[in-house]
């Protein structure tokens, strides 16, 4: 074969078929709610515990109650969103 060495026949191959370059559309993330929104969160109530069981737990609950407003006023700004 025109004097090529056999080893480099295995090294033809058919060109691969042209490059297809397409544009696809991808859904851009907006904020729905504005920072000034949101409300601040609770404070945490870690350096606040006495180690006393009748103490921390009025402090626990308070907090607990604090949290669960804080996720209901959460939840009331994201269901503008959906």
């Amino acid at each position: 074969m025109l004097g090529f060495p056999t080893f480099l026949l295995a090294c033809q191959h058919t060109p691969e078929p042209g490059v297809e370059i397409r544009e696809v559309p991808v859904p851009t993330p907006v904020a729905c709610v504005k920072a000034d929104q949101i409300p601040d969160e609770p404070p945490r109530v870690t350096g606040t515990l006495t180690g006393d069981a009748r103490t921390d737990l009025s402090i626990v609950a308070e907090s607990a109650l604090s949290l669960r407003k804080y996720g209901g006023q959460l939840r009331a700004l994201l269901e503008g969103c959906v």
